[in-house]
Order: C-alpha cells, then sequence, then structure tokens
C-alpha cells in the first residue's frame, strides 16, 4: 500500500501568513508605544530634575545667607554710650570753667579721631550685607561660594539675586518662555540687587514666589529688607525661614505638563541682634 504525501492547503498558508501578519502589526505597534512612552517619561523626568536642581541650589544659597555683624563696633558704641550718659555732666548744672573744659575734652577727642582716620591709607568703611526679598525677587549675600579652582584668591561669600523674567529657549524651537535668572557677583557693596552676571536657571515658569517669617511678624509675609527701607522688625534683621514656590508649565505636542515645588528653608545662622543678648551687655557694662 502506498502512502501520499499531502502538504498545507492554500487556505491554511492564507491563515498562517494572516496571524503572522497580525502578530508582527501587534508587536510593532506594541514597541512603538513602549518607545513614546519611554520618551515621554524621559522627558518627565528631566524637566523635574531640571526643577528640582534649582530649586536645590536656591536651598543651598539661603540656609548660607551671610549677616555679617561687627560685634567689637558694637561694643565700642555701646560703651560710648553709656561713658556718654555716665559721665557727662549735665550742661545746664555746668560752671563756665567746666563747659570750657568739656569743649576742648570734646575738641580734642575729634582730633585724635581725624588723626587715625588720616593715618590710615583707605578710610575704614564698615561692610554691610543686605537681605532685600519682595513677592518674586531675592538679592542678599550667601556664604555658597565654591572654590573651583585650587588656591584661587576668592571670598567665600558672594552676592547673589534670583528674578523672573523672559529668557529664550535653548532648543531648536526656539520661542521664549518665563525663566528664573540667577545673579551672582563677587563683590559685595552696599546696594545687593545690582552688579554681577546673569545666568538662566530654569526655563518654562510660570509661578516663582517667596514668603518670609521672621521674629517681629506674626504670618509669613511678602517683603523683607533689612536696609534703611526696612521697617522696625526686619531693618537689620534677616528672616528665620523663607518659603519657595515653583511651578513649570511645558508644552510638548499641544499638550501641557505642569509640575510644582514648594519648600521651607530655614536660615542656618541669621545672626541677628537679640534683645535679651543687648540688655545682658547693657547691664555688664553698667555694673
Amino acid at each position: 500500500m502506498i502512502k501520499k504525501n499531502r502538504g498545507f492547503t492554500l487556505i491554511e498558508v492564507m491563515i498562517t501568513v494572516t496571524i503572522l501578519g497580525t502578530l508582527t502589526v501587534l508587536v510593532a505597534q506594541a514597541i512603538q508605544q513602549s518607545i513614546k512612552t519611554k520618551t515621554k517619561m524621559q522627558g518627565q523626568l528631566e524637566d523635574v530634575s531640571h526643577m528640582r536642581d534649582a530649586v536645590r541650589l536656591i536651598e543651598r544659597d539661603v540656609n548660607q545667607a551671610y549677616h555679617y555683624r561687627d560685634v567689637e563696633k558694637e561694643l565700642s558704641d555701646l560703651l560710648k554710650k553709656k561713658n556718654q550718659s555716665g559721665t557727662t555732666p549735665d550742661p545746664a548744672t555746668m560752671t563756665p570753667e567746666q563747659q570750657a573744659q568739656q569743649a576742648m575734652k570734646e575738641q580734642q577727642e575729634q582730633q585724635q579721631y581725624l588723626q587715625q582716620q588720616a593715618a590710615r591709607e583707605v578710610p575704614r568703611r564698615d561692610p554691610e550685607t543686605h537681605f532685600v526679598g519682595t513677592n518674586d525677587t531675592l538679592n542678599f549675600v550667601t556664604m555658597n561660594n565654591a572654590r573651583t579652582v585650587r588656591n584661587t584668591k576668592q571670598a567665600d561669600f558672594v552676592e547673589v539675586g534670583y528674578e523672573l523674567k523672559e529668557c529664550r529657549s535653548l532648543q531648536e524651537n526656539g520661542g521664549t518662555s518665563k525663566c528664573v535668572w540667577r545673579r551672582s557677583s563677587p563683590y559685595v557693596d552696599l546696594d545687593v540687587t545690582k552688579g554681577g552676571d546673569e545666568v538662566v536657571l530654569l526655563e518654562n515658569v510660570s509661578e516663582f514666589k517667596f514668603r518670609y517669617l521672621g521674629k517681629g511678624k506674626q504670618d509669613w509675609v511678602n517683603d523683607w529688607r533689612t536696609d534703611a527701607q526696612g521697617d522696625g522688625a526686619t531693618k537689620g534683621k534677616f528672616p528665620q525661614a523663607v518659603e519657595l514656590s515653583v511651578t513649570v508649565l511645558k508644552k510638548t505636542n499641544g499638550k501641557e505638563r505642569k509640575y510644582s515645588m514648594q519648600v521651607i528653608i530655614p536660615l542656618h545662622f541669621p545672626n541677628n541682634p537679640e534683645e535679651s543678648s543687648n540688655a545682658q551687655s547693657s547691664q555688664t557694662l553698667t555694673q
């Protein structure tokens, strides 16, 4: 008995090809969707990473805010005030001879001070470090100044400022958006709001807000000035903490992605004059 070899029929071949083709299309679509999802997730991670890096830099700057106080000068002024209040007699009770002697003494002290100033190659100018913050800008002096080159002659502190304003995107599509700018200057002067070089820290920012908390204020406030324009609670005194709110709104392929962060940054060492320490110093000097 002879066996006949029988192959696949045309219908079976067509069904097989159809199944393989369908599987190939499904696999290709799955791979393509995976690539799109990976690209999307990678972009989101990069956006969040950029925002976190910017916030981390602002945190370090604020945390290491530098408030200079000349303690020696404060003690000298306190001693001078104490001597004036404790040893200077009332002119109304002084005799003409005593008044002449007192006037001569004051004139001698003034001449001695002028001679000391003239002996200096550069007259003494008391340094000042201010903290000037509004709801959307912040300018101050910080100790966050890394030395990038070994043995470089530079100060340990630097003047920095943050502001939200327009910038042009560095990406291929170009365009402009609101950006966070960081200004830095190695020269600290009386006006901490000007000078130095600016760089873009973060693009596509829709919100960039500061608030401040410190002694003398019952709640968070939108302005804090330690210079002559400050009020009684802020003049000459740094805040205890700064609240920062940042929101990035990025449009990609007609879709918007929004990322927000809010942090409370404590100042490591505000170095503010305390009323209790002043009272104790006055009591010690009067004993």
